[in-house]
């Protein structure tokens, strides 16, 4: 089964599980709602202290205010996958910022400590819990120095653990439905790429193998299509049954021919393709015969003790690249079809010297 690729970052080792842990589930979706919280958060501050501040607002709020826009504007500029090991710095900025604005204005009130909640939901919702639990760490922190600054003691006591109760329990609430929502996304994504019948890969990852191999100049790879002989015959006596087991038995017998390098697929109905890395076009239709030796030799048991007879047909050709401008399935499958109409249970290779 093909794993969901995990987006790649430019450290490894316990740095890059570190850095991995902190790093959001969605790059791309993380910056654009990074830039757009922050924003909408600073703008509204900004907006609260000109109406409540009896001299209005002040050159600090306006530094600041296009300090953010200015960050934000810049953030979604960069490619999200050099984003991502640093966009967690985004919520704790903003935390920051609250705190640079609540204490000149002495706002330790609801209006002045709402906007901590923001950060928090932001990371829980797209961060992993390494960086939902630091920027919850980290509101925390900031909440507490607003208050402790700002508040008798008492008071700053009761706000200040109402509010650390509160990010503990946004943090976690949403964050274990991020994290069951990018289970379910990466389990769909898996049965997405696996036919469910032979345990193949399907034909959108075998697409994807392809497109990535042709992009390689002086590439060494081929690909073989294989039909399944007389399959409505299979079906017709011994039932779809025996015809999904016959699937399922071909399958497996050429999983047991291929490198761990070649990719295996069901391409549709009877019809099975394999993508041969480094593989030379006169290497592939030998390749091809094996595989076609090996199904002829592998006769098909069914539970009811019945011996069905297997064979396939192929067709092999090199793979060339993208620049040739030649499609490797027609021609692949061009070559399926002269095997079948010469007798089947044969191959016919493009591009082998006769």
């Amino acid at each position: 089964m093909p794993r969901t690729r995990r987006p790649a970052t430019p450290f490894a080792g316990w740095t890059g599980a570190l850095v991995r842990s902190l790093s959001p589930r969605d790059a791309r979706a993380a910056q654009r709602w990074a830039c757009a919280t922050i924003v909408s958060a600073m703008l509204t501050s900004f907006v609260v202290q000109g109406l409540t501040s009896p001299d209005g607002t002040n050159a600090a709020a306006v530094g600041s205010t296009a300090l953010v826009l200015g960050v934000a504007a810049l953030v979604l500029r960069l490619p999200a996958g050099v984003v991502a090991p640093w966009v967690v710095c985004v919520p704790l900025l903003g935390i920051a910022l609250i705190v640079k604005l609540d204490l000149p204005s002495g706002d330790a009130g609801v209006t002045g400590q709402v906007f901590f909640i923001v950060p928090v939901i932001w990371a829980a919702t797209h961060l992993r819990w390494g960086g939902t639990a630091l920027v919850a760490a980290a509101t925390v922190a900031g909440e507490a120095v607003v208050v402790v600054l700002l508040l008798p003691w008492e008071q700053a006591l009761v706000d200040g653990t109402a509010l650390s109760g509160l990010v503990v329990v946004i943090a976690v609430v949403l964050g274990r439905a991020a994290a069951n929502r990018e289970r379910l996304v990466e389990q769909l994504a898996a049965h997405a790429g696996v036919d469910p019948l032979t345990g193949l890969v399907t034909r959108r990852v075998l697409d994807d193998a392809t497109s990535r191999l042709r992009a390689v100049p002086r590439v060494q790879a081929a690909l073989v299509l294989l039909d399944l002989d007389r399959f409505k015959d299979i079906n017709d006596t011994h039932g779809h049954l025996g015809g999904d087991a016959a699937l399922v038995h071909v399958a497996a017998v050429l999983r047991g021919c291929c490198r761990p390098g070649d990719v295996v697929a069901r391409m549709g109905g009877d019809e099975l393709a394999v993508l041969l890395v480094d593989t030379s076009a006169q290497a592939a239709a030998g390749r091809a015969e094996q595989f076609v030796d090996a199904v002829r030799r592998s006769p098909l048991r069914l539970p009811d003790g019945s011996v069905v007879p297997l064979s396939v047909s192929a067709g092999a050709a090199p793979l060339t690249p993208a620049s040739g401008g030649t499609d490797p399935y027609a021609v692949a499958d061009a070559a399926l079809y002269a095997a079948k109409r010469a007798g089947r249970d044969r191959v016919v290779a493009v591009g082998v010297s006769a």
